[in-house]
């Protein structure tokens, strides 16, 4: 049986250096010093399961805008050790315990239609099967970072928000994440196909 807790800066530290850079894309990874300023300012909130014997067994990081009411899932992983077992599962059903009061978590999957290759659409059609067999749905919010075209889902937890909240939830995380010139040159958002402007008030 799995068990959560709050991480300390030291134990981010750790995952980042020992984990997360396996667990994904160097471009996907954040400098360290970034997830720990942003740890500072309240708005990053990174989680871990332990098993029995205090060993991690899986992570995942979290951001929230000040006056937002979804998290946006920022990291997730299974340490390799621990895959194929369920930890996944059990992970994110209880992340709507750790969100209770939150409206819900917003996840960004690396969007399937937009593979650029055969091997990669199987392994991202299997990660969306994956979220959504796990309770959260495909949104019509779509999102591109740094190149990276993603679809976002939802998990709701106290409340089932609407496409158009998303969006406005989602571009308050992204100014939380970016300066405002990286935002500009490097995140785009589309909602039912068309693209978003910025809903942002610099």
């Amino acid at each position: 049986m799995l068990t959560y807790q709050v991480l300390a800066k030291e134990q981010v530290t750790e995952i980042y250096y020992e984990h997360m850079q396996q667990d994904f894309p160097p471009a996907e990874v954040k400098p360290l010093a970034v997830l720990l300023a942003l740890m500072e300012e309240g708005v990053y909130y990174p989680y871990g399961w332990f098993d029995e014997a205090g060993t991690l067994t899986a992570y995942a990081f979290f951001v929230k805008a000040q006056e937002g009411t979804v998290a946006l899932l920022d990291y997730f992983a299974v340490c390799s050790a621990f895959r194929s077992h369920g930890y996944g599962s059990q992970c994110l059903a209880e992340m709507q315990t750790l969100w209770r009061g939150a409206a819900g978590i917003l996840a960004e999957v690396e969007d399937p239609a937009k593979s650029s290759s055969d091997e990669e659409q199987i392994t991202r059609s299997r990660r969306v099967r994956f979220y959504q067999r796990n309770g959260l749905r495909a949104t019509d919010v779509y999102s591109v970072l740094f190149g990276v075209p993603y679809v976002l889902h939802y998990f709701p937890v106290d409340e089932e928000c609407s496409d158009d909240l998303l969006l406005q939830e989602l571009d308050a995380i992204y100014h939380v994440l970016f300066p405002q010139p990286i935002y500009e040159q490097h995140a785009q958002l589309w909602l039912n196909g068309e693209k978003a402007g910025s809903q942002h008030e610099s």
